[in-house]
């Protein structure tokens, strides 16, 4: 006769398999390589959070297709087409926020990040295409943008508080515009080489 001690041993040995089976696997055991490489040289060069760069990666559908199928080049254009959306709704949020602020001071630093964000969008757009077009100009486009970007920074340094889910748009947008550096730096060496 069993004791109950061993149905809850096995009991509990049952449920300990089935929940580690279960449960997902590690962020870095799903991705490409291609993503891992781009957010370790991103890490590297921009000093990015590694876990966050690939998590942001993996999250759109459409970077997840083309890293799979190791195409550095359609990885690039999904890249700036999700940063250039970004961006825009960064600007969209900006704008919308206006209306809250009661302070002439604050509502000139949103509109200045607003334009800002709009250029941005822009850049990410122009790049894109140059990207595809495999035009060497393609890393200053993207370079370009950090410069839109400080503005913003520089606007809101005058103690001006955004709402969170803006200020986090804002960082995400920062993190293509690394990502999207470090990948067209990776396909200027490409088309320079060939």
């Amino acid at each position: 006769m069993e004791s109950p001690l061993s149905h809850h041993l096995l009991l509990l040995a049952c449920f300990l398999l089935l929940f580690l089976s279960s449960s997902p696997t590690p962020a870095d055991a799903r991705e490409s390589p291609l993503v891992r490489s781009i957010c370790k040289a991103t890490r590297a060069s921009f000093s990015q959070n590694y876990t966050l760069c690939v998590k942001t990666l993996w999250s759109d559908a459409r970077i997840r297709s083309s890293a799979t199928s190791n195409d550095l080049k359609e990885l690039a254009i999904n890249i700036l087409e999700v940063a250039a959306e970004t961006a825009q709704d960064a600007q969209e949020l900006l704008n919308s926020y206006q209306s809250m602020i009661k302070s002439s001071k604050e509502t000139k630093a949103i509109q200045q990040c607003a334009q800002s964000y709009g250029s941005v969008a822009s850049c990410f757009r122009g790049t894109q295409d140059e990207v595809k077009e495999e035009d060497t100009m393609a890393n200053y486009t993207v370079a370009r943008v950090s410069d839109d970007i400080s503005v913003c920074e520089i606007a809101l340094s005058s103690g001006v508080k955004l709402p969170t889910t803006i200020s986090t748009r804002l960082q995400l947008v920062k993190l293509y515009n690394n990502i999207g550096y470090t990948i067209t730096i990776q396909l200027l060496s490409i088309w320079l080489h060939h």
